[in-house]
């Protein structure tokens, strides 16, 4: 049993992370019992990072204070170098983390073309742009610039410089050409590619040969129903004049005659 004389002092002190607040550390010992101790002690407060170019930290819900943590984050185009969460400790925050910016491989070269425009260093940054343009006699197909981005890759490939003579014609199309009984309405040319478009367009001598045909079309019915017709009239007429009565072919003579 540890006995303390009549006046006897004890001093108290915060815990590691804690700084005094408030109170008196000391108690003392009075008539064999010990005064209340009137000490309070809160969490230290580590304060906010330091700031560093395209870093931000989210913080946990104690904020910055003792025990605390923070999450690093680095801006778009930018790669985290270091620990991504930092503690809050007795001595400050742990950890230093940087953000450093993306880059990307060396610009590729192309056949029968040049790099007209690049940024200055070796490995393009995050955002830097490539140029590119054929020889005299080439013909770019496909983007002509490309772009480095946040992944430190570029956002397509590389163009094409293809030989002029190389490149195929456009495919040839066909064409029906539709005409109409009647000379009064012009043909129509239905033109169908590969894309399966179909266009309609009245051409003059399209329709001066289609309009000659179908003149001579018409011609040739009309005189077909002509001669159709006056073939079966005739003969009806004669049908009905071999049939009649003698008698009465006398009477009607001796009719005129009178």
């Amino acid at each position: 049993m540890n006995d303390f004389p009549e006046g006897k002092e004890a001093t108290f002190q915060c815990a590691n992370g804690y700084l005094k607040e408030q109170g008196s550390e000391r108690i003392t010992c009075t008539s064999g019992k010990w005064s209340t101790l009137e000490l309070t002690c809160k969490k230290k407060d580590c304060g906010a990072p330091r700031e560093k170019p395209h870093l931000k930290y989210e913080f946990s819900e104690e904020g910055t204070l003792f025990g605390a943590s923070a999450r690093a984050i680095c801006d778009k185009g930018y790669q985290l170098t270091g620990p991504s969460y930092r503690q809050c400790y007795a001595t400050g925050w742990s950890g230093r983390p940087r953000c450093d910016v993306v880059t990307c491989d060396k610009p590729p070269e192309i056949m029968n073309g040049t790099i007209t425009e690049k940024p200055g260093e070796e490995f393009p940054e995050y955002g830097g742009v490539i140029h590119y343009s054929c020889n005299e006699g080439y013909t770019l197909i496909g983007n002509k610039s490309i772009e480095c981005n946040e992944d430190g890759e570029y956002n397509s490939l590389p163009p094409e410089c293809k030989d002029v003579n190389d490149i195929p014609l456009k495919p040839t199309a066909t064409i029906s050409i539709t005409t109409t009984s009647s000379s009064t309405v012009p043909p129509t040319i239905r033109v169908s590619g590969r894309n399966n478009c179909v266009g309609e367009h009245d051409t003059k001598s399209a329709t001066e040969n289609a309009a000659v045909v179908g003149i001579v079309i018409s011609t040739v019915i009309v005189a077909l129903i002509v001669l159709f017709i006056l073939y079966h009239s005739y003969k009806r007429k004669g049908s009905y004049q071999m049939g009649e009565d003698p008698s009465r072919t006398k009477e009607l003579l001796q009719f005129q005659n009178n």
